[in-house]
């Protein structure tokens, strides 16, 4: 049986799960392109970015918005950027990333929607927050899909399952498909989204500077990180 819920709407959180930008210890796929402060800076840019593009679906849609900090006390820089955008700020639990994604859907009310992200996507066009809430109208999971086999946002109309992610494995190609399945399990319906790109390792890296090289107002904060890592480069 579906566990989605028959009804007119639905109130959606926007939760963004981030990383503290720690030299050495964020975004450590991409030092060597540019080094362990350069990945850091990149880690910085990527979260202001995506925290103005969820306040901006915060404003405009009607969300909630919430900082999921990794580590339980936070470091002053998601406290701050918590602050300039008006998000509550909260603790990822301990566990894998399917338990600490079921704690932010488990932590909403009765009758919310949750939607969440990480601070990989960075240039993730706004379009795609309205759409991603709408799906929750009509299905029990959204998902936003990456090339790499996972996804940028995964999105849920009620509490999933305590087995929903069961065997998911997480950074591999069959992340998604995967998920997909668990949600064919247990009767629950999927919307996808159309694909984007998130910004793993080097050649995510490459491909981030074409688009902004192009439309730099897409990040304007990763765009100016990356112009400083390239006048810092020899």
């Amino acid at each position: 049986m579906s566990a989605c819920i028959a009804g007119a709407g639905v109130t959606a959180r926007l939760a963004v799960f981030a990383r503290p930008p720690v030299a050495g210890a964020a975004k450590t796929r991409l030092a060597p392109a540019v080094g362990h402060d350069g990945a850091a800076r990149l880690a910085s840019a990527f979260l202001a970015d995506t925290m103005a593009s969820a306040a901006h679906a915060r404003d405009t849609l009607g969300l909630v918005l919430e900082l999921w900090s990794a580590d339980a006390a936070p470091h002053p820089e998601l406290v701050n950027v918590a602050r300039a955008h008006g998000a509550v700020l909260r603790a990822q639990p301990a566990g894998d990333l399917g338990a600490r994604m079921r704690a932010a859907i488990d932590a909403g009310e009765a009758g919310h929607g949750t939607l969440i992200v990480g601070t990989d996507a960075p240039t993730a066009p706004r379009h795609a927050w309205a759409r991603a809430r709408r799906a929750l109208e009509t299905h029990d999971v959204v998902l936003g899909p990456t090339a790499d086999g996972g996804y940028w946002l995964l999105g849920a109309r009620a509490p999933l399952p305590a087995s929903f992610f069961d065997g998911v494995p997480w950074s591999a190609p069959t992340t998604r498909a995967a998920t997909v399945a668990a949600a064919a399990r247990l009767g629950l319906r999927v919307a996808h989204l159309a694909p984007w790109y998130d910004v793993d390792g080097p050649d995510d890296l490459r491909l981030l500077r074409a688009h902004l090289a192009l439309t730099p107002q897409d990040a304007p904060e990763t765009t100016r990180a990356l112009a400083g890592l390239n006048a810092g480069a020899p």
